[in-house]
């Protein structure tokens, strides 16, 4: 595959992680998640909002994106740098939708699922780092960030190919970014536990 051909069909895997699947779960609940909670598109604020089920459904949605992602572009390119840059690419899609440019989600899901898709052992790094943080804090988006953190750095230490890491590590930097509001309630102690909204049985 040309290196042209790679860098416009990222262009299609872009849109593919601005699928808005919170945006259509929560209207199928009769809600618009953007004026609700924190106003974020993920699972994390449609599970606060809505519930636990439609947090869920996002929350596949989302990982399912990432995956789908990496997948295609495997089956396009399977020993090129294409499947790493097609991972950044559909977190990229996912986090800074068009439109509205920047009113996408924080795109932790979506890039687990890219993870997973482009080296296993990288996506049980991070659901175990975020496993772990948030068994002791309780709270998203610290669990979000060190696991964020933790892949580039395991990627490095299982001496996975430069491509992955470099893919790695803009998604961490993009996740980062995302939680910049976050980053900062935390600093200041403020950033609340995760609670599911009680549903109506």
């Amino acid at each position: 595959m040309s290196d042209l051909f790679s860098w416009i069909l990222l262009v299609p895997l872009y849109a593919l992680g601005a699928f808005p699947t919170g945006k259509l779960v929560s209207r199928m609940h009769g809600v618009d998640i953007t004026a609700h909670g924190s106003g974020n598109v993920g699972a994390t604020n449609v599970a606060r909002v809505i519930g636990k089920r439609a947090g869920l459904v996002t929350l596949l949605g989302d990982v399912l994106k990432g995956a789908v992602g990496v997948l295609v572009a495997s089956l396009l390119a399977p020993r090129g740098a294409f499947p790493a840059a097609a991972a950044a690419a559909v977190v990229c899609g996912h986090c800074f939708s068009l439109p509205p440019f920047l009113k996408g989600g924080k795109g932790v899901a979506t890039a687990l699922g890219a993870v997973i898709a482009l080296h296993v052992w990288s996506g049980v790094v991070a659901i175990a780092a975020f496993a772990a943080v948030f068994a002791l804090t309780g709270i998203v988006s610290l669990s979000s960030l060190i696991a964020a953190l933790i892949v580039p750095v395991s990627s490095l230490l299982m001496n996975l190919p430069e491509a992955a890491t470099v893919s790695y590590a803009v998604i961490a930097g993009v996740v980062i970014l995302r939680h910049r509001d976050n980053i900062h309630r935390l600093v200041e102690g403020r950033e609340a536990k995760f609670r599911f909204r009680q549903e109506a049985e």
